[in-house]
């Protein structure tokens, strides 16, 4: 742990160890849970910002380069937008929230969907204007990407049943030929963004949750997709969106978490406002709450770090 967060630590089990709070957390009763939740908190905490911290920091032009073994699209995204070229920024995260960041694999999925093996660059520019071209790629290129060259690549642990298909129903072709006419729809990424913020007064959580609900549209993005594609969107800078609720509704282990935590017998909506207050008193967004009750369910008495 380091210095600072030894004092966090503390500062999180004297608030969750008082008397009122306490008692309407009943999760935390057995011995080790409140220390287990607090230093989940802490971890998810570590992950959300580190983001922003990176945000900051000189990129180097390899992160950009999908045939460079360093090219990482978080980085890649933020330094786009750092260009003004908002849609690239974009794309870049709708690509590493789709196929996500592999424990084993790292970024390599996404990096050689985007740079085509190493044989170009699909842009956005590129795959928008020849959405069908770069569908026929994918699917000649699937047993590659499979592991057919001898190198491993997989999705992450939040996209791990997604399929690779160009054509298929909810697979990855399909994915993205209806994420690109969302955003068309949509008047550019740009536009979405700008008129979700207006027409919700500029309110971070209230333009969140319209994009959210808009984004169902979009293949094989369910709750985990859009609530991951959106808050990568606010911890980036491409928008000043973030999210409102956990979203609980369809979730799988955040909502496990939130029964355990708060107690059984209890609709969504009342999990997801006693997750809302709870994060208030503690002083956490909900990114970092709905993060962390998913991991401590997995180890409710005994802190294991979230390594997916």
């Amino acid at each position: 742990m380091r210095p600072r967060e030894i004092g966090e630590l503390q500062r999180l089990k004297t608030l969750l160890e008082s008397g009122d709070l306490f008692n309407e957390l009943p999760g935390l009763a057995e011995a080790g849970a409140v220390e287990s939740f607090a230093l989940q908190l802490i971890d998810s905490r570590r992950r959300v910002e580190f983001v922003s911290t990176i945000s900051k920091r000189e990129i180097c032009k390899d992160r950009l380069n999908p045939h460079s073994q360093y090219f990482d699209p978080i980085r890649a995204s933020i330094s786009h937008l750092r260009d003004g070229n908002v849609d690239e920024a974009c794309w870049l995260v709708f690509l590493a929230t789709h196929f996500g960041h592999n424990a084993k694999s790292k970024w390599r999925l996404t990096r050689d969907v985007y740079g085509a093996l190493g044989a170009k660059k699909w842009t956005w520019n590129e795959v928008t204007s020849d959405l069908a071209g770069f569908r026929n790629w994918l699917a000649g290129a699937e047993a590659t990407l499979r592991g057919g060259d001898g190198t491993r690549r997989a999705f992450g642990n939040h996209r791990k049943y997604t399929s690779l298909d160009a054509w298929k129903p909810n697979a990855t072709g399909d994915a993205i030929a209806s994420y690109v006419d969302w955003i068309q729809r949509n008047g550019g990424h740009q536009a979405m963004l700008a008129d979700a913020l207006t027409e919700s007064l500029g309110d971070p959580g209230a333009a969140f949750d319209r994009l959210y609900s808009s984004m169902a549209q979009v293949a094989s993005f369910g709750r985990i997709g859009r609530f991951d594609y959106l808050t990568m969107l606010g911890k980036t800078g491409i928008a000043p969106i973030s999210p409102p609720s956990p979203y609980f509704k369809s979730a799988t282990g955040p909502l496990s978490g939130a029964k355990l935590l708060f107690g059984p017998g209890k609709s969504v909506g009342d999990y997801e406002t006693e997750t809302v207050i709870l994060g208030n008193t503690l002083g956490f967004g909900m990114q970092i709450m709905e993060d962390a009750i998913c991991n401590w369910q997995k180890s409710p008495t005994r802190f294991k770090p979230f390594r997916g």
